[in-house]
């Protein structure tokens, strides 16, 4: 189980389209690491249920958006805004 604890982006104000970067935390004994955008994508992709954010109390689970060659995460949505990508810090 992967958290996303941060971000980077390529410019500002940041949107999701921007995101180029997610910082995947592990959880239950995976490696901690940066990945960039197309690898955060595969593997959402290949594991959906695996990856989250949360923030205020809140947890949202990530899934992948399917745009063709630019394809990105984002949350599902809940009930707070707190636990979305975009209210993560960025790097």
């Amino acid at each position: 189980m992967y958290e996303i604890t941060g971000i980077k982006v390529s410019s500002r104000p940041p949107t999701l389209g921007t995101i180029t970067d997610y910082y995947f935390v592990g959880r239950s004994g995976e490696p901690t690491t940066w990945v960039n955008k197309p690898q955060g994508v595969e593997f959402v992709r290949k594991n959906p249920g695996s990856t989250y954010v949360s923030g205020g109390g809140s947890r949202a689970y990530v899934e992948v958006v399917e745009d063709g060659a630019r394809s990105y995460l984002r949350t599902i949505g809940n009930s707070s805004t707190s636990d979305n990508l975009l209210s993560l810090p960025i790097y």
